[in-house]
């Protein structure tokens, strides 16, 4: 097996057999294992609401009636965890029949070597892992990334069976597209396209990354919040008419994003299924939505966009092949990006090649403007430290403060899953002293404060001298608040850097106000 940590749940009724599964396990593979013994079916059946091992080992002559129907009722509790039966006689047809209702393997203890058990526990967790893969595909939307109803249904399903447990209630959110229609009719199936990856968009952005966000339907979308203690419905009504706010803002738009919500709770209870939860979203969706109707609220765009741009857009939605794609850089630079082409390029940088990206970000920066606020956005969010590094560095060489809350937030997503990323951090912190604002001061006061979110990871003296800068930019009397009320036992290479970062702060300052004088 490969070296990494794994958990084996042994369901064996007899201790000395358990034992006996360990050593074999254990004699011909290096990976670092955690073992869990049980021998009671019901024991079996409880751990398993909660626990998700990597592999099931099970004998079926626990004391709990038939083999077949032993292996049946483990299966449908953890269906999606490999499965390996252990008999004690060659019984050919119960290998058969398991194998045909979803076992990964079925072995004889008496022909059992511990190279023939790793070998099957290898395949059967590569093959699990397999078959995840392939339904984590078959469960997302092609044009947004986000669940599809499948496998936001599936998702949704699982997260009320813990609410049920943990008597934690949660919100669904229903959104519905305004005049969707009406943008495909007057400007196009792409523009339409445009609209509905832009919602995608709005819902990353305005709810957590814990949530579980889905597209329905054509211009139907479906957000399940999982952490509702802190939020009620109208602050969650506020935060996504804010964000949507945020990206009708953007110069140049052809047209108005608009969405109506409907926000219903689920109350574990007095529980309900995921339909029904479903259907009263809606309803509440429709309502207000027929408020709008009624008051002439659902005009979504006022003129037509540029037909170049049209024209430049459109080939963007259409093409699949990147080297098209490169070819029209040249031509995106004379010609400026609006909102629509924006939209289509922050798709590309979700979807292409790291050289795409780069290549696309680059553009950006040299073209400046609000306009390409979708791209940077999404290339913040990019796997690779590279892209999300030049993503963040640009936002604040071209100023894009509508970009500041998405850099705060991936900041702080970034750290706690890649803390070794120090060179995003670093653009992170040159990015916020550009853009000069004040909500920016509290990530950069933890930085140099040392208050790392990992335990025991402290921040290089790179990151931290670069948070001061920042601070100097924006608030030159909180840099001198932060540095005096740093402990004398911190790094003293820090103390005598941040002095010196603050002469040379007041000596350039002071040059300029004699330039101005001298003017």
């Amino acid at each position: 097996m490969e070296k990494s940590k794994i958990t084996v749940l042994i369901a064996e009724n007899n201790p000395e057999g358990s034992f006996f599964w360990e050593r074999l396990i254990t004699e011909s593979q290096n990976a670092d294992i955690d073992f869990v013994h049980i021998e009671n079916l019901s024991d079996i059946l409880k751990y398993l609401e909660n626990e998700s091992p990597d592999v099931i080992l099970l004998d079926l002559s626990l004391p709990a009636g038939g083999g077949f129907e032993i292996f049946l009722l483990v299966y449908n509790k953890a269906p999606t965890i490999p499965i390996i039966l252990v008999t004690g006689s060659d019984n050919q047809k119960l290998s058969v029949q398991a194998t045909l209702e979803g076992a990964q393997d079925s072995l004889n203890k008496n022909d059992i070597t511990s190279y023939l058990l790793n070998r099957s526990m290898r395949y059967a967790i590569g093959r699990q892992k397999h078959l995840r893969q392939e339904r984590a595909l078959s469960a997302s939307d092609e044009l947004t990334g986000l669940c599809n109803r499948r496998g936001f249904l599936i998702r949704a399903e699982e997260q009320l069976k813990i609410s049920d447990r943990s008597g934690q209630p949660l919100f669904l959110v229903f959104a519905d597209v305004d005049g969707l229609k009406a943008i495909n009719d007057t400007i196009g199936h792409h523009s339409g396209d445009i609209a509905i990856m832009e919602t995608a968009c709005v819902l990353r952005e305005a709810f957590r990354e814990s949530d579980i966000l889905g597209r329905l339907s054509g211009d139907e979308f479906v957000a399940l919040l999982t952490d509702v203690n802190d939020i009620n419905e109208d602050a969650l009504t506020k935060r996504f008419q804010e964000t949507l706010d945020e990206h009708n803002r953007h110069p140049s738009r052809s047209f108005q994003l608009s969405a109506s919500i409907g926000i219903a709770s689920y109350n574990p209870r007095t529980p309900c299924s995921i339909g029904d939860l479903l259907a009263k979203a809606d309803s509440l969706m429709y309502k207000k939505k027929k408020i709008k109707k009624d008051f002439g609220q659902l005009q979504v765009f006022a003129e037509i966009k540029d037909p170049v741009q049209s024209v430049l857009a459109e080939s963007l939605a259409e093409t699949r092949n990147e080297a098209i794609v490169k070819l029209m850089i040249p031509i995106l630079r004379k010609c400026g990006v609006d909102a629509g082409l924006s939209l289509q390029l922050s798709s590309w940088v979700a979807k292409g090649s790291r050289e795409l990206k780069l290549s696309l970000i680059k553009m950006i920066e040299d073209i400046g403007g609000a306009s390409g606020g979708p791209a940077l956005r999404m290339g913040l969010f990019d796997d690779s430290e590279e892209v999300a590094t030049l993503a963040a560095r640009v936002i604040g060489k071209i100023h894009l403060t509508s970009c500041l809350p998405a850099l705060m937030r991936v900041s702080k997503l970034r750290e706690k899953r890649y803390p070794e990323d120090e060179l995003f951090l670093t653009a992170v912190c040159q990015s916020l002293g550009d853009l000069a604002q004040p909500e920016g001061i509290p990530i950069l006061r933890d930085i140099v404060g040392n208050k790392h979110p990992m335990n025991g990871k402290n921040y290089s003296l790179t990151v931290r001298l670069e948070a001061v800068k920042a601070i100097i930019k924006i608030n030159e009397p909180e840099a001198l608040r932060i540095l005096e009320s740093l402990p004398k036992e911190d790094n003293s290479q820090l103390q005598e850097a941040l002095n010196h970062i603050m002469k040379n702060f007041h000596s350039t300052s002071a040059k300029t106000s004699n330039s101005v004088k001298s003017a």
